[in-house]
């Protein structure tokens, strides 16, 4: 089924109600999928889950027929899509609150997920990989 990613496109943009001229944050989304230890941690369930699956399939193979077959991969597939969407949901709701509460510590009025930025903007991205977990 594949990796974690839908999770932090949720996260779009997070504002603060601290005072105007504060400077602004970003959080490079896909830096936090690829270090941080809860991100990892989702990863691994699924891919243990998945693995787990393709190893149930192996053993039914030759029991049951290519309809019966197909019939279990896709209901497994649509098992394992689910499992990916509820740890996507948990680790966007988990990268939120802690992008909350170092923009609020450090003051920060506005966070967005990194992109092209064109001038300022201080990246918290490490903070926030080094308290999700």
């Amino acid at each position: 089924m594949g990796r974690l990613g839908g999770a932090v496109l949720g996260f779009a943009a997070l504002v603060l109600a601290a005072g105007c001229g504060q400077p602004v944050g970003m959080v490079d989304t896909q830096r936090v999928l690829n270090e941080s230890l809860k991100a990892l941690q989702y990863q691994k369930q699924l891919d243990d889950r998945e693995k787990q699956m393709a190893a149930e399939l192996a053993v039914l193979a030759p029991q049951v027929s290519k309809a019966e077959l197909a019939a279990r991969r896709a209901r497994l597939l649509t098992e394992l899509g689910q499992m990916k969407q509820q740890l996507e949901g948990q680790l966007n709701q988990q990268l939120s609150q802690v992008a909350m509460q170092v923009a609020k510590e450090d003051g920060l009025r506005l966070v967005l997920v990194k992109g092209p930025i064109l001038l300022g903007g201080r990246d918290i991205t490490q903070q926030v990989i080094d308290r999700l977990k």
